[in-house]
């Protein structure tokens, strides 16, 4: 069976959208309900909070991109962003989820959220030593502000199509006996949604990749 992230990226960037737009979140601390496995059954969370902020103080969001571009912004330090990622796995596919960041150093807080896709589903792959990579689909997006900025960069463009689809990717997963691993980067991507036909054949060909055998 194909359980590997990159399988979500691929097909992704099969369908024909616009712009991507990319949160680039570093070292928050990531816990899940038991032993972890290729076929985990239980809940995975991933957070950051503004109130009690990771464990070390180390995360951050280092920067936006869009299209794979750094806008500079100078990103943000762990107490000045908010990150939940909460996964609900049944026999290593996602069933359900819901994610959300957001940003506040002025006083005006842009919070983006979506749910997670149980259609396409997720991707757990063992790579060794312990750690896994994890990945998944998202949809119905949203901005508060819709035509705001975040970190400094115009969220506009994304704003004006929402609900969006998009994805989260590369979570390298290393839990220790407590079934946690304080030092979990995170990349949220959100994209401009494509015509029907593009966007079906990006899920049928991620349904296809997930469930071979």
């Amino acid at each position: 069976m194909i359980r590997a992230a990159s399988a979500v990226a691929a097909c992704l960037c099969a369908t024909s959208f616009g712009q991507e737009f990319q949160i680039d979140a570093n070292a928050m601390t990531t816990h899940a309900s038991g032993p972890f496995s290729e076929m985990f059954t239980g809940m995975f969370s991933v957070t950051n909070t503004l109130a009690d902020p990771d464990v070390d103080g180390d995360s951050s969001i280092l920067d936006v991109l869009i299209d794979g571009v750094r806008q500079h912004s100078g990103g943000a330090t762990s107490g000045a962003f908010a990150f939940e990622l909460d996964v609900e796995f049944a026999g290593g596919d996602i069933v359900s989820g819901f994610l959300s960041v957001s940003h506040d150093s002025t006083g005006s807080e842009n919070v983006y959220s979506a749910e997670l896709s149980p259609t396409a589903g997720g991707a757990i792959l063992e790579i060794g030593d312990g750690t896994f990579v994890i990945g998944g689909m998202t949809f119905e997006g949203m901005w508060v502000d819709p035509s705001g900025t975040f970190l400094g960069v115009d969220i506009s463009p994304w704003g004006s199509a929402q609900p969006l689809l998009g994805r989260f990717s590369d979570i390298a997963f290393t839990p220790n006996d407590d079934h946690m691993d304080p030092d979990t980067d995170v990349d949220v991507f959100m994209l401009v949604p494509a015509p029907a036909g593009g966007l079906l054949f990006g899920v049928g060909a991620l349904a296809f990749l997930r469930r071979r055998h």
